[in-house]
């Protein structure tokens, strides 16, 4: 993505859109045709409907869309967060078995030097 904003021609729903934005063109037909398809899947199920409903409906499925997806990274960072936690956990569990082994080691290293 640059500073400077890329313009491109989309067709959206038969219609021509211009969109200006620094983002990669690319990724601006993407999402045209991420709208596109949308529309075009409502239009389908209900021909009747008016431009204004196809787009208000379009806009309620990618407002769907972005809440699970928002939802989802919710929890993941909670998956991650509590995952951490519990790495840190195991490494002070890993800490005290060393320090003990290594007291146990130098005590039997002791006790073979000990003699009677």
């Amino acid at each position: 993505m640059g500073d400077n904003p890329n313009l491109v021609e989309v067709m959206i729903n038969g219609k021509p859109y211009k969109m200006k934005s620094p983002s990669d063109i690319e990724y601006m037909r993407e999402i045209a045709n991420t709208v596109d398809h949308m529309i075009t899947e409502i239009r389908k199920m209900n021909k009747k409907l008016d431009r204004e409903d196809m787009a208000v409906l379009t806009a309620l499925n990618l407002a769907d869309r972005l809440k699970k997806k928002e939802d989802e990274i919710e929890r993941l960072n909670e998956t991650v967060s509590r995952l951490m936690s519990e790495n840190e956990g195991l490494k002070r569990n890993i800490e005290e078995l060393t320090k003990e082994l290594n007291d146990f080691i130098t005590a039997f290293d002791r006790s073979k030097n000990f003699k009677l």
